[in-house]
């Protein structure tokens, strides 16, 4: 069997996020035909080897069970965008996202931490970005336990401030079965729930230094996602 070796991470080369912004601009097959190799060079390359390093420094303080697979369609979200029931007929995203989750259910199935790389800003979440079905009951349940409940809202205001916003309130109003008065209303009306905050790029993306940047950051939103993760009913 052929194994791949990644070189460690050094930083994402300025022709990698150029390539992104003009990617934004001509959004084109033509424009990624002609750019496919600093594509590949100056952005999925460093991006395979960031997987690697961020997933290392994750799994001390985050979580031991959380995965990070430096492939696409695995840690790394594919560029290409799914045009077939949307009216948006672009071709690519002008982003590139990276995924680290806990479990064997489908990555996008569980809470995760997340890392956007976008042309000028890069953005990190920690959470579930859609609750339904069964997942969706257990989170209620879960907010309605006054334990856990509280928990919740502790781990949220100990995570907010520093360009960190909580999302994911779908509901105008408390679901059926809640009273309208209850202590975690707010909590109760989402339909996803995450973290997230969006910052320019720091100096030291162009350098090895960036994985600490990125991780000090998502360490620090990451208890939304452990409690969202023990409560899914796939469980961690």
């Amino acid at each position: 069997m052929t194994t791949t070796t990644i070189t460690p991470f050094a930083g994402f080369p300025g022709e990698g996020l150029e390539f992104l912004a003009g990617l934004a601009e001509n959004n084109t097959r033509e424009y990624f035909e002609e750019h496919r190799g600093t594509y590949e060079s100056a952005l999925l390359e460093p991006a395979k080897a960031f997987v690697v390093a961020l997933g290392d420094v994750l799994r001390i303080h985050v979580s031991p069970l959380l995965r990070a697979e430096p492939r696409v369609n695995g840690s790394i979200l594919r560029i290409q965008r799914d045009t077939r029931f949307t009216t948006d007929k672009r071709p690519y995203k002008d982003h590139l996202d990276m995924w680290f989750w806990a479990g064997q259910a489908p990555s996008r199935e569980r809470p995760g931490l997340s890392v956007r790389l976008r042309p000028e800003t890069v953005v990190l979440s920690a959470g579930m970005h859609r609750l339904d079905g069964v997942a969706l009951a257990r989170y209620r349940a879960a907010v309605d336990d006054d334990r856990r409940g509280e928990l919740l809202e502790n781990t949220i205001h100990d995570s907010l401030g520093r360009g960190v916003t909580l999302g994911g309130q779908g509901y105008k109003r408390v679901p059926r079965g809640y009273d309208a008065d209850h202590p975690r209303a707010d909590l109760l009306r989402h339909n996803a729930l995450y973290l997230s905050g969006e910052w320019p790029y720091p100096k030291s993306v162009t350098s090895k230094a960036f994985v600490r940047w990125t991780a000090d950051r998502l360490i620090g939103m990451a208890g939304v996602e452990r409690w969202l993760t023990e409560v899914h009913p796939d469980g961690a």
